[in-house]
């Protein structure tokens, strides 16, 4: 097996781990903040919030650690940052919609993994086609610096990789 094919291999193992990971920080959030007797609707929705964070970050350094640009300059950082906050914005919506609808055929915990399931294979292909897009890291082993940042740059960076190699 060759680097490319294990690497593929290993990354929906690692997004799980990273995943699983961030959710244990959100519940040990969620049952530390209702156990200071705050709401638990509000206690969720920041431990939710601050589990996202734990997420990108995992995602960025573990998960998808070989589509990283060259120099993490803050610009493609925070264009990832900011592409990741939307794309776990999306599932969210995603996971709660199937269990709205699930719901009202199949037990309550069924119809929410359901929604989890659903959601988590929609955000590992966004994340691995928006957020962390394997144009980047070919750019990034040709010396360019941030440019795949926007759909349109990726474009035409992915046209200049293509010249590169056929000449």
């Amino acid at each position: 097996m060759t680097r490319i094919p294990r690497l593929w291999a290993a990354r929906p193992l690692r997004f799980a781990l990273t995943g699983g990971s961030a959710a244990l920080v959100q519940l040990g959030i969620l049952d530390a903040l209702t156990d200071g007797r705050w709401s638990p609707i509000l206690a969720d929705a920041v431990a939710l919030l601050l589990s996202t964070q734990v997420n990108i970050v995992l995602s960025y350094l573990f998960t998808w650690r070989d589509r990283r640009p060259r120099a993490g300059t803050p610009r493609a950082v925070l264009g990832r940052w900011a592409a990741y906050q939307g794309s776990a914005a999306g599932a969210a919506l995603l996971n709660i919609g199937v269990f709205v609808v699930a719901r009202t055929d199949l037990p309550i915990v069924v119809a929410s993994a359901l929604g989890t399931v659903i959601a988590s294979v929609v955000n590992f292909v966004a994340s691995d086609r928006l957020v962390f897009p394997a144009a980047a890291a070919a750019v990034a082993a040709h010396g360019s610096h941030g440019a795949w940042e926007s759909a349109a740059a990726r474009g035409a960076v992915d046209r200049m990789v293509r010249c590169r190699e056929d000449a």
